[in-house]
């Protein structure tokens, strides 16, 4: 049975774990990704800063207890916007439960969660190759607004 749950200090393993999936992933999309940041000190010490701050928004899926997607959300401050804007920061399932309706069932809890803060936008950016995460996105009610570009110097 798949259950979500805010997300707490000691499953600070839990999410480097699930989003070093992620970078396994998305390396595909990005040669530039350190491989061992999700497992690594800084990547420790950034899901526990995450899951210390009162600002951000943390949730777990889980499949009868065993960890298999999380969400994260925070503040994103953008100056010249009206709207009070949330950003999903990281967000990722693990590989054998993905379409499957876990994204969205995260996507749809942190949005209640976001408009019960005062929230009116929520963003979130993906890899511009990465179609099916774009795809699913757009699925969930998310509209393109902007483009990333970068230059290798």
């Amino acid at each position: 049975m798949i259950t979500l749950r805010e997300a707490q200090e000691d499953d600070l393993q839990k999410l480097q774990y699930l989003d070093d999936e992620v970078f396994i992933d998305n390396q595909k999309y990005d040669n530039d990704l350190d491989m061992d940041w999700a497992k690594s000190e800084r990547g420790r010490q950034y899901f526990s800063d995450l899951l210390k701050d009162p600002n951000s928004y943390c949730l777990l899926a889980q499949d009868n207890g065993k960890p298999i997607g999380y969400l994260v959300c925070l503040p994103k401050n953008v100056n010249y916007r009206k709207n009070k804007c949330v950003e999903i920061g990281n967000m990722g399932i693990s590989p054998k439960y993905r379409s499957q309706g876990i994204g969205s069932m995260l996507i749809k809890k942190t949005l209640e969660w976001a408009k019960s803060e005062g929230y009116q936008k929520m963003y979130v950016s993906s890899y511009f190759d990465n179609q099916k995460a774009i795809m699913f996105y757009k699925k969930n009610g998310f509209l393109e607004i902007d483009l990333g570009l970068e230059q290798d110097l």
